[in-house]
């Protein structure tokens, strides 16, 4: 009887111990530093192009994704790593389109629509612009802090 009462006391301690690593650890859980890029693929006119071939390059590293653009244009590149991209658009019938740095920070959702032109793939419209800076796609509010002004700050109490 005196074995049993022990069990049973060790397993609800451990049952209880369980659950607390589990109540701490799920918010851990849901930080990411992850972020997206999404978008539509349109023509001159400002009509969607499905089908649309999208290769995103990581300018860092050269690792390269691709989809395509769904029915109604839209495409997402989604848990990406902060860091500088290259998005291409091709299609035939349309001159490939280049959008060049295209910039990820921490936790962003980053909106780049391509407006191809009618003409060879062979031909390519590059695009160089800063990414926008107003985020249509979510109402979070952040800032990037960079780390050297971190650690510039001062440190509450110090002397």
């Amino acid at each position: 009887m005196k074995t049993l009462t022990c069990s049973l006391r060790f397993l609800r301690t451990l049952l209880l111990a369980m659950a607390g690593i589990a109540l701490i650890a799920a918010p851990l859980i849901a930080q990411t530093s992850n972020a997206s890029i999404v978008g539509t693929a349109k023509d001159s006119t400002g009509a969607v192009i499905p089908g649309t071939t999208v290769t995103l390059t990581n300018l860092g590293t050269a690792a390269k994704q691709t989809t395509a653009t769904d029915g109604n244009g839209n495409y997402r590149f989604m848990n990406i790593p902060p860091a500088n991209y290259r998005l291409d658009f091709e299609l035939s019938g349309f001159k490939r389109l280049t959008r060049e740095p295209v910039v990820v920070q921490v936790e962003s959702i980053v909106r780049i629509d391509g407006a191809l032109e009618i003409g060879n793939i062979s031909e390519t419209v590059e695009v160089t612009s800063d990414t926008p800076l107003l985020q249509t796609e979510s109402a979070t509010l952040s800032h990037v802090v960079e780390s050297t002004t971190v650690q510039e700050m001062p440190i509450n109490g110090a002397t």
